[in-house]
């Protein structure tokens, strides 16, 4: 068995080579043929032909796609992601990674209080199906999700920081990169998370009416065993395997940062300085982060795989066969 899922694992580990080297390819062309100029943004003011010259000869602007796309890439495999035209103090690296914890410390509050929430919030409205209760706990959930951020972000801030005077209103610069619990992330998180369980919850409700028509719920129900017990362990741990492709694809979005969330509470994350690079153009920022995204969702797709796979050996079965 143990084999079984090593050779597993090492075959999508394989595969995802070539998925990456594609994306590699297409967004470094793109970027390259997208209007824009980067010596512009790093010259500025002080742009002369002459210079530009000089400059797009140090940074290689100058040289074949081919030659740029190696010298990319072999400079990647050395861990240097570039030099940033926007931050020309700085590297690609000490840009981006703090700003990328920034957005994670949010991002993995948010994904747990929506999962936290989400799941119970289902699989109530699924037992209470033909209940009022299951289109009341259903509609207050997409209620709560059809406010956009501009309107809920104010709400909040009144409720919990001014009438009950709870957290604060702004994003404190001086906390700790990961105090996670900290008075300054909750209204943030609250944000980021609440548009969420309503998405979760019906998944889940859905997932739950499926298995309760399955033989194995009526023989544990006919052998006499507590609602609760078919509930928590035929009825929702069965129910929860869909579930984990939802988690699996939402992990890569904990880094992904949320724009209007941290213009609106000045959180210096990734999701505004990926804003900023667009439009400066800053290439090696646009392209380092493309490629950190993608590398985050194909290891999350492949996580989900393995997890399938651990879970039902079926998989690994047909993966081998296929």
């Amino acid at each position: 068995m143990a084999a079984g899922l090593l050779g597993y694992t090492i075959r999508r580990l394989l595969w995802a080579i070539p998925v990456l080297f594609a994306i590699s390819v297409i967004v470094f062309a793109i970027l390259r043929a997208a209007p824009g100029d980067p010596v512009d943004a790093l010259l500025g003011q002080r742009y002369t032909e002459e210079t530009a010259k000089v400059v797009r000869a140090k940074y290689g602007y100058d040289e074949p796609f081919h030659i740029q796309y190696y010298k990319y890439m072999t400079n990647l495999a050395q861990l240097d992601l570039g030099v940033s035209t926007r931050h020309q103090d700085f590297s690609v690296s000490e840009v981006i990674w703090p700003k990328i914890l920034t957005s994670s410390r949010l991002g993995a509050i948010a994904l747990v209080v929506t999962f936290v929430i989400g799941i119970p919030v289902g699989v109530y409205a699924a037992m209470a199906r033909g209940t009022p209760l299951d289109p009341l706990t259903i509609s207050f959930w997409l209620g709560l999700d059809a406010f956009p951020p501009f309107v809920s972000i104010p709400l909040l801030q009144w409720l919990f920081a001014l009438e009950l005077g709870l957290v604060s209103s702004q994003w404190d610069t001086n906390a700790p990169l990961w105090g996670f619990f900290t008075p300054d992330a909750i209204l943030p998180v609250l944000v980021i998370s609440i548009p969420g369980i309503a998405g979760v919850a019906r998944f889940m409700r859905a997932s739950i009416i499926g298995v309760m028509t399955e033989d194995y719920v009526r023989t544990a129900r006919a052998k006499g065993l507590y609602e609760r017990t078919v509930v928590i362990t035929h009825i929702t741990r069965n129910a929860m395997l869909p579930m984990i492709t939802v988690i699996g694809l939402s992990l890569p979005g904990i880094a992904g940062g949320a724009l209007f969330v941290e213009l609106y509470f000045g959180i210096p994350g990734i999701a505004a300085e990926a804003l900023a690079a667009v439009r400066a153009p800053d290439f090696d920022v646009i392209m380092a982060l493309v490629l950190f995204g993608s590398t985050l969702f194909v290891l999350a797709n492949i996580l989900v795989d393995i997890s399938y796979a651990i879970i039902d050996p079926r998989v690994r079965v047909g993966a081998t066969r296929g």
